[in-house]
């Protein structure tokens, strides 16, 4: 039992690694955008997230090149996804997002 739920664990990294997509609120998290991913599920559930110019659930999947709209009380912050890793160190976690200007 405990092995096949390994595999199945497993299985299910190797597929996401290979199909280049991550949840939203753990992308959030990884890149430190948000600090924790209760925060990011939070604000997802609360409609403060957009993908592509829709409402996004905590559980949307990214991919590259997605853009993302986080609004916070006064402002918003809109990035690019550039790269998608289950884990980076703190100084390179801005390579997974360019910022969007307008």
């Amino acid at each position: 039992e405990k092995m096949s739920n390994a595999f199945f664990s497993n299985k299910t990294i190797f597929l996401r690694i290979l199909r280049k997509v991550m949840r939203l609120d753990k992308f959030l998290k990884v890149s430190r955008i948000l600090k924790r991913r209760t925060v990011a599920q939070e604000a997802a559930s609360a409609g403060k997230i957009c993908v592509n110019g829709k409402e996004a659930k905590p559980s949307h999947r990214l991919k590259i090149g997605d853009e993302v709209t986080v609004c916070f009380s006064s402002n918003e912050f809109r990035f690019r996804v550039t790269d998608l890793k289950e884990t980076v160190k703190k100084d390179e976690a801005q390579t997974l997002y360019e910022v969007i200007d307008d």
